[in-house]
């Protein structure tokens, strides 16, 4: 339990208040569920985007390439298209670039 403990206060998703009671970082446990939710749907290939032109090159990828790297493109489509990823766009922008 001490090592699971230290985990979850390293990853700031629980904190101690000034009495050492743990207390629930509600925010990021949010982020956390957000990705969790959406961390592996590129790995549907109907899914997978096309890079844009004024996008690229992104990690790799040029413009008109099917990004085939389900990490990366999730990556983009958080990037540039956020609206399609509901419970990603609905975080504040600090919990989004963690």
């Amino acid at each position: 339990w001490d090592h699971f403990q230290r985990l979850i206060l390293k990853a700031k998703l629980m904190t101690r208040d000034s009495w050492g009671k743990l207390k629930v970082n509600e925010k990021r446990v949010a982020a956390l569920l957000a990705l969790t939710a959406v961390h592996d749907i590129m790995k549907m290939e109907m899914l997978l985007p096309e890079l844009q032109g004024e996008h690229g090159p992104f990690h790799g990828y040029n413009a008109g390439d099917t990004i085939g790297d389900h990490d990366v493109a999730l990556a983009y489509v958080m990037e540039f298209f956020p609206s399609l990823l509901p419970s990603f766009q609905g975080l504040d922008k600090e919990e989004q670039a963690s």
